[in-house]
């Protein structure tokens, strides 16, 4: 299933939402457990190149098309001084 930039997606039983905002051909789930998602972090899948912005946290992990989706690093920026 393609999903869209600003595509809400909900997993009620686990209380959990995210936005997607990169898209692309595959299925995002999640499973309970892990070291839950945080309001504000930003997760995405290698293979599809999938992004999604957490909006509503919880103890759960996500997946795209049955792999753990990954934390995004912020990225580094060079200093002013």
């Amino acid at each position: 299933m393609a999903t869209k930039p600003g595509e809400k997606v909900q997993f009620e039983d686990l209380g959990v939402e995210v936005i997607v905002t990169k898209g692309g051909d595959g299925d995002i789930t999640a499973s309970e457990g892990g070291d839950g998602l945080k309001v504000g972090k930003r997760y995405e899948d290698e293979a599809t190149g999938i992004q999604v912005l957490v909006t509503k946290p919880g103890a759960a992990t996500l997946m795209c098309n049955g792999s753990e989706m990954a934390l995004q690093e912020p990225k580094k920026t060079k200093s002013a001084d």
